[in-house]
């Protein structure tokens, strides 16, 4: 009888076992030890307006986070300066799109991207032949409602490249109706008419959450090796082997829906310039290379 019983327990740990791994694409925990039949990927995001790179592997004359009225500026999209101080916002829902037109999710993985950061580890995947990745803007429903280390610490929910900054608690609305923000943005236009950078106007631009996150807002990139990307090569990743998928994040051609930069430069005090800003969301995204 008892033999018969650890049999059965055996049997359940067993299932329960599989089960586990049917269900998550992804574990932080196999970051640094990739098996002989696989490999890791990461996002590696460069913060840009326009043409111009901001903060991340850049000297100090063009690291941007100096005040309102100091230089650097950059144009936008329709050719107005701007400076940034705070961007930041969150990644989810990410998927590798593989060659073979299977689609691999990695449930697990959320990041904050900062100004300074740029390589954000993803996790370990199989090798294979990928064309190209799809993601969100904000969180996902299934990371929780607050900053609380009973949903997930920071340490497990966001992956980042040992920068300290950005943190969780910097996109919380303050409560679990509210939820989070899925983008933040502060910084100054210069509104003067010789471009002197004298009394520039702030922003501060946050977008909800609710509005980043939706299927109207999914990133699809486009698909590598074929049409205008044919120069664009695959991600071969091969067995213990590494591929960045390079991204930069255009704040410019998100900004070009901010028509009155004197006027509407609050979403606190216009709330439906969130709308606005989530609306151009898709092609703030390219490739970097």
């Amino acid at each position: 009888m008892k033999k018969h019983t650890v049999i059965l327990l055996s049997m359940i740990v067993a299932i329960m076992c599989v089960f586990a791994l049917c269900t998550t694409s992804c574990k932080k925990s196999s970051k640094n030890n990739p098996t002989a039949d696989s490999g890791v990927f990461l996002f590696h995001l460069h913060t840009q307006i326009i043409d111009s790179t901001i903060g991340g592997n850049t000297d100090g004359a063009d690291s941007n986070t100096t005040g309102p009225g100091a230089s650097p500026w950059y144009l936008d999209g329709l050719g107005r300066r701007i400076e940034l101080f705070v961007p930041q916002f969150f990644i989810s829902g990410i998927m590798l799109v593989n060659a073979n037109g299977t689609m691999l999710s990695l449930n697990n993985v959320v990041l904050l991207k900062g100004l300074d950061s740029e390589d954000y580890y993803l996790c370990k995947v199989p090798i294979g032949t990928y064309t190209s990745a799809m993601f969100q803007v904000g969180l996902n429903a299934s990371v929780g409602s607050g900053p609380t280390p009973n949903i997930l610490p920071p340490t497990t929910l966001f992956v980042t490249d040992g920068n300290p900054y950005p943190v969780e608690s910097s996109m919380w609305l303050g409560s679990t109706t509210a939820g989070y923000n899925g983008m933040l943005i502060t910084g100054a236009y210069d509104t003067s008419a010789g471009a002197t950078g004298v009394n520039p106007v702030p922003f501060n631009f946050a977008i909800p959450n609710s509005l980043t996150y939706t299927p109207a807002n999914e990133i699809v990139l486009p698909t590598r090796g074929t049409g205008a990307y044919t120069n664009y090569p695959v991600y071969i990743l091969t067995a213990g082997g590494t591929q960045y998928v390079h991204i930069l994040c255009d704040y410019g051609k998100l900004l070009t829906s901010i028509v009155n930069l004197k006027t509407n430069n609050s979403t606190a005090t216009n709330p439906s310039l969130a709308d606005s800003l989530a609306n151009n969301l898709t092609g703030m995204f390219r490739y970097e290379q």
